[in-house]
């Protein structure tokens, strides 16, 4: 019994842990890494437009649960394929006011997200 305890992980048991903060941004954490690969990996397109929506709005999620301190030091999101965003938005790109993890997808986009 007493080696079970000592290779017991003080990380162990934390998907019993739901509310905790620290648990919900590591799960965060792994699904944008894995959003990230699935957008690197998408076909130009449909699939590319909604795979970097899936991103962004990971980001948003885990971005809430960051302190102000760790918010500053992530990466950048990637840059957002060309018809990804509405006319708008590609204003705000262009001129430099773009911040993705504030905006909010197009509804075109938004509603493939959804269903």
């Amino acid at each position: 019994m007493p080696e079970r305890a000592a290779l017991r992980r003080p990380w162990h048991g934390a998907s019993d842990r739901h509310e905790e903060p620290a648990v919900a941004a590591l799960r965060l954490q792994r699904a944008e890494v894995e959003a990230l690969l699935a957008f690197r990996h998408a076909e130009p397109g449909d699939e590319e437009n909604l795979a970097w929506w899936r991103l962004q709005r990971l980001r948003c999620a885990r971005r809430a649960l960051l302190p102000d301190a760790e918010r500053a030091t992530l990466p950048s999101l990637p840059a957002p394929p060309a018809h990804a965003l509405s006319w708008w938005q590609g204003v705000k790109l262009r001129t430099g006011r773009l911040r993705p993890e504030e905006e909010a997808p197009p509804r075109f986009i938004a509603r493939r997200l959804e269903g």
